[in-house]
């Protein structure tokens, strides 16, 4: 009987990151307006209805497939994985691969942080927090930044910097990268939270 509840949860879990694969595929493809739950289910080789197990509306898959991806970056981001030895290269990394995937449409953004208000889900916005503030933890013990600050409000400023930008940058339709952009106005902040400067004008 175990066993056969265990098979049947295997099923359910690939069925839903087929379904959270298909619906990343189109909204990069497509956009995320022109991309249908119809079509979500077709890719994902399930019948329309199978979609309404799993997510209530296609805004309901957005904290999901926005939670998987920055399981993807984080596991991107370990030292075990990543060549940079910098906390705060690894930062600014961190930082243009969100800018360049297709999740960071303001639309999408948009939409995730009215999920959020109105289910009262904010874990995806929490785990983007967490990720940076790891990596601040880790700028902190290399002298980076300056270690008298909480690195979860660090983490926080540096997220709220990244979705204002992107909103600017597309909004502006600005000529330079988004990547370029990021990394000039974490560079300006993150003057102010230098290391060894902070502490030999202190």
């Amino acid at each position: 009987m175990s066993e056969e509840l265990s098979r049947r949860e295997r099923k359910k879990q690939e069925t839903r990151q087929r379904l959270l694969e298909a619906a990343l595929r189109l909204f990069r493809e497509r956009g995320y307006n022109e991309a249908t739950i119809e079509q979500i289910a077709t890719v994902a080789d399930v019948a329309k209805s199978t979609f309404f197990n799993y997510f209530e509306a296609k805004d309901a898959i957005l904290p999901a497939l926005i939670e998987w991806q920055l399981q993807e970056l984080a596991d991107a981001l370990s030292p075990e994985r990543s060549k940079l030895s910098s906390p705060i290269a690894r930062i600014k990394k961190a930082l243009c691969l969100i800018a360049e995937d297709p999740l960071s449409d303001p639309v999408i953004v948009r939409r995730l942080f009215a999920a959020c208000r109105f289910t009262s889900d904010f874990h995806s916005l929490y785990t983007l927090t967490n990720l940076l503030a790891d990596q601040v933890r880790e700028a902190q013990a290399a002298d980076e930044i300056r270690d008298d600050l909480d690195p979860l409000y660090v983490g926080g400023l540096i997220r709220a910097l990244l979705f204002q930008q992107l909103v600017t940058w597309h909004y502006e339709r600005r000529s330079e990268s988004i990547s370029d952009m990021l990394e000039d106005v974490v560079d300006l902040m993150l003057e102010g939270l230098a290391g060894p400067e902070w502490r030999k004008s202190s």
